[in-house]
């Protein structure tokens, strides 16, 4: 069996405070193992609450109304969950794995990990801007003069730099007060909502399930015919959309490396992750169809003007409508902090990517190099570089474009990400099951296998190969629209076959796969820069 890049470990206290404390006086070239339990339980529900709960699930109920949008939402919610429970099981198993990177390398092939590695990396160092942007742009609900944006983007920036230069302790303790704050406004949010529909808001309207009632399903999405047909479509460009707004659920596997105790903290997770889908995201998903219709003409407009801002909130609209004052402010601003909050995870998750690639060679391995706070200082300068890419938008309109399609052609990039994650689920199953190895062993079973995996693998291949379907369905044909759906695939394919001509890798054989974990108790992992 191959030996694991991750095997080079140091042995350390079973004190989160005195790990910390030896990795002072040991010296730099290691990760922290700073995350407590909780920290990476909230980091694991942020991930989940964004601008696509906040800003975004406005468009999905028009696009398929009440019905339409909770279905859609719930479906890829709980597709969603079952991709976690498989990625769940691989890295309680083995802590010290370059998480799904080095599970496509072990359990599939070396050129996968390759091509996994580095479009998630894409994905993620493409992200980051577009979040600080985000975050400009809502600051422009209270100060709308265009010119000042560069200057909101720079503090942004500096302001996620600065975080993620601290270290992973100070990383998770300020992610921790924004999960949180996020969790907090939802449930405030969901019990408002509730309310409202109960006739308990100033204009005493008892809504109930009067727009489920009158059009569950949007019939004439884009003015398709017959009704059924365009109700069916509505509902499908729900899947695309609930897809990019639980992106970045896949981001937990890259703080394995510095959670402390990984097993315990890490199958904790990922067993509430159901939960947390149901009650917070579908709950929020379901009031919002009751409390407004599909065709009220404030939520249509809001999603013709993209504002950006509070003003294009489902919430925002609900409240208006009831005749409620003051809570838009309060809204805009626990938007802001979640783009804030989206932009500071993502660049960790850029700079995480990175070192790992490094660590098995895929990528530099100048890129692997640990400062004395347990930063890859390297790759973070690298992908802070990327990051940069925001100031485009404050550009002509040129530069604002091509800003906006850099942006795009990461839009489903989580898919690929998630399928990647079930093929190599699939192969350890069958691997540990040719080698005689019992699913007893390990530290976290999933109930949903060996089944689960192969339901994502599936389910996401089609969400996946019908996404741009909007671009065929008549009139001019929009090839930056039918690019931005699928440039991740070609993207992906020149990764994984230029690395297999390259390196002349092979598909793993199960009888040959290393299903073995090489995790300590206790370790950290060491740079091998």
């Amino acid at each position: 069996m191959s030996a694991s890049p991750y095997d080079i470990e140091k042995k350390a206290s079973h004190s989160d405070d005195v790990v910390a404390e030896d990795v002072h006086v040991e010296g730099a070239g290691h990760m922290h193992r700073s995350l407590k339990g909780r920290q990476v339980s909230m980091i694991a529900i942020a991930g989940t609450i964004g601008t696509g709960l906040f800003l975004g699930s406005g468009k999905a109920l028009a696009n398929g109304g009440p019905v339409g949008a909770l279905l859609g939402y719930l479906i890829v919610g709980l597709l969603v969950g079952l991709m976690m429970y498989s990625l769940g099981e691989m890295m309680v198993w083995d802590p010290s794995a370059g998480g799904f990177i080095e599970f496509s390398t072990r359990y599939v092939d070396p050129a996968m990990g390759f091509a996994m590695g580095w479009q998630f990396w894409f994905q993620a160092a493409m992200t980051t801007p577009d979040e600080i942007v985000a975050g400009s742009i809502i600051i422009s609900f209270w100060d709308d003069n265009e010119k000042h944006r560069a200057i909101y983007i720079t503090v942004i920036l500096i302001g996620v730099i600065l975080i993620n230069l601290a270290g992973v302790k100070y990383f998770g303790e300020f992610e921790f007060v924004f999960a949180f704050l996020k969790i907090v406004t939802v449930i405030g949010l969901v019990i408002m909502c509730l309310v409202i529909d109960l006739g308990g808001g100033p204009d005493k309207d008892r809504r109930g399930f009067r727009f489920w009632r009158d059009s569950p399903f949007n019939n004439d999405f884009l003015n398709i015919k017959p009704p059924g047909k365009a109700s069916f479509l509505g509902f499908w460009a729900v899947l695309t959309q609930a897809a990019f707004s639980y992106g970045g659920m896949e981001g937990l596997a890259m703080i394995c490396l510095e959670a402390a105790n990984p097993r315990v903290s890490m199958r904790t997770a990922v067993r509430a992750i159901f939960y947390r889908i149901v009650l917070l995201y579908v709950f929020a998903v379901l009031l919002i169809g009751m409390c407004i219709s599909r065709s009220e003409p404030l939520l249509l407009q809001a999603n013709q003007d993209q504002t950006g801002t509070a003003a294009q909130s489902p919430f925002v609209i609900i409240i208006t409508t009831a005749g409620i004052k003051v809570l838009p402010h309060i809204i805009n601003a626990v938007v802001l902090t979640s783009a804030f909050s989206s932009a500071n995870e993502f660049l960790y998750s850029s700079s995480r990517s990175l070192f790992m690639l490094a660590q098995e060679g895929k990528a530099p391995r100048i890129l692997a190099r640990v400062n004395g706070n347990g930063v890859p200082i390297v790759a973070l300068a690298v992908s802070a570089l990327f990051a940069c890419f925001a100031y485009l938008a404050c550009g002509q309109a040129g530069a604002n474009d091509a800003f906006n399609w850099l942006t795009n052609i990461v839009t489903l990039g989580s898919l690929i990400t998630w399928m990647g994650v079930a093929l190599a689920h699939t192969r350890w199953y069958r691997a540990m099951k040719l080698q005689g190895l019992s699913r007893d062993e390990l530290p976290f079973k999933s109930w949903t296998q060996p089944y689960g995996a192969w339901i994502v693998l599936v389910s996401f291949g089609i969400i996946l190969f019908f996404s741009g379907f909007q671009t065929f369905l008549g009139g001019p044909f929009d090839w930056q629209s039918f690019l931005s759906n699928y440039i991740n695939v070609p993207f992906y394919i020149v990764l994984y076959v230029g690395y297999k001509i390259a390196r002349r890798t092979k598909l793993v054989k199960l009888s040959e796969m290393d299903c073995s974990t090489h995790y300590v108790e206790d370790s950290v992992v060491y740079s091998k820069y």
